[in-house]
């Protein structure tokens, strides 16, 4: 099993593919913290069409961060906490993104369908975390060989699998000589005619603390669809302050003929009231029923049943309103302190000497001691113009409650 060399160029600034409408997909592991999910989504929005998560940050009921350019997508599992989560950017019309929860629908695995005009058959993208099961007794104690080796597909299927599998094999990573929970992940790619999309030897998690370098975070694409995969890199720009790096590749494609994405809704169907929706509807539902009995034309039909829908929207559904929610305290100081945080990481990396390592923690502390006090201070001003700004209010109407009651006292 050979990697070609074609497809695991490190190409960051590749000229041949700037007049092409491409997508663009990022990969990360967030740790299930909230604030590296918001770096991604930050970074994501610049030139991400399509954002791949794993350990997503989730609150009761599967409630996770929502962004204005991006709508979320979950797999439809109610009472457990999900562990894989894709976002795809509104404003693009490159493609239509589909969830796929027949083939499979699990808190670990998550598959969507990628349509596009000018890509023959469409792409199964598998988003996949490889989670140890809870009942150590299990044989499959993997997530691999417990869904991921039952999911079956056509031969001409073209597919995409990401994410972090927690596998170690020679085949990404030359300096491993004994293969760890690699065979059913192999044993599926081979059955399916993938190939790695990955560079070989690019490390792509480094344990700061542990003083370790690996590659965990994989790609693989079947033979139909690697052609199309190009650019795959880990970014260095995007420093999340984790030990997984944000990687990037792109599905290249020809000029094509927009089209509207399924997903770009303008409502916010989370705050609608389905019952008065519902009974709206019922109400109109005798009325419905003699339209469409006197109208012959289907065409005319389909018209008609839109625009009682749209009218009922009008009424129960509001409206998204999209604003951008950016932290008000950051200012130069930080970003100045974050870029210099990133080159000494990269630095490290490079010489893993103890020097480099010490300066890292110095600079590492001073950082998050920054940004606690310049963000105590901010909120402190801010809540000082506010009492300024209450007690002058109140100023303000006592004086002129006086200057109302010395004017009816002279009438």
């Amino acid at each position: 099993m050979s990697i070609t060399s074609e497809n695991s160029q490190n190409i960051v600034n590749d000229k041949s593919f700037a007049n092409k409408l491409n997508i663009w997909i990022l990969q990360h592991n967030c740790a299930r913290l909230m604030q590296i999910m918001h770096m991604c989504i930050k970074f994501a929005k610049i030139r991400t069409n399509i954002v791949i998560l794993q350990e997503s940050w989730m609150k009761d009921e599967n409630i996770t961060i929502l962004h204005s350019s991006f709508i979320c997508i979950k797999s439809n599992i109610q009472k457990t906490w999900v562990r894989v989560l894709i976002s795809v950017a509104k404003n693009t019309r490159k493609f239509i993104c589909t969830l796929r929860s027949d083939i499979v629908n699990s808190k670990d695995i998550q598959a969507i369908m990628i349509a596009n005009d000018k890509i023959s058959n469409e792409i199964l993208l598998l988003n996949i975390y490889n989670e140890k099961a809870q009942n150590a007794k299990k044989k499959q104690s993997y997530m691999i060989e417990r869904k991921l080796a039952k999911i079956r597909l056509n031969n001409d299927q073209k597919v995409i699998i990401a994410e972090n599998f927690n596998a170690h094999h020679s085949w990404w990573n030359a300096k491993i000589a004994n293969l760890i929970r690699t065979k059913a992940l192999v044993n599926w790619v081979r059955r399916h005619d993938c190939n790695l999309i990955n560079t070989l030897n690019i490390n792509t998690y480094h344990s700061y603390f542990k003083k370790l370098s690996s590659v965990i975070d994989l790609a693989f694409a079947s033979r139909s669809v690697q052609n199309y995969i190009k650019n795959w890199h880990v970014n260095e720009d995007a420093n999340t302050e984790f030990d997984h790096e944000v990687i990037l590749f792109m599905i290249v494609t020809e000029k094509m003929k927009l089209i509207e994405n399924s997903l770009n809704a303008s409502y916010n169907l989370q705050k609608v009231n389905w019952k008065k929706f519902d009974m709206h509807l019922q109400k109109m539902k005798n009325e419905m029923i003699i339209k469409m009995r006197r109208t012959i034309s289907l065409k005319a039909k389909v018209i008609y049943l839109i625009e009682c829908i749209k009218s009922a929207v009008k009424l129960f559904v509001f409206k998204q309103r999209i604003y951008a929610k950016s932290k008000l305290w950051w200012n130069d100081e930080l970003i100045e302190m974050w870029k210099t945080l990133s080159s000494r990481k990269w630095i490290w990396k490079r010489c893993r000497t103890d020097d480099a390592w010490t300066k890292i923690m110095r600079m590492w502390n001073s950082y998050h001691d920054a940004i606690k006090l310049i963000k105590n201070q901010f909120w402190i001003n801010f809540l000082n113009k506010v009492e300024e700004k209450k007690v002058f209010q109140t100023y303000k109407f006592i004086k002129s409650s006086f200057r109302r009651k010395n004017h009816q006292f002279r009438k």
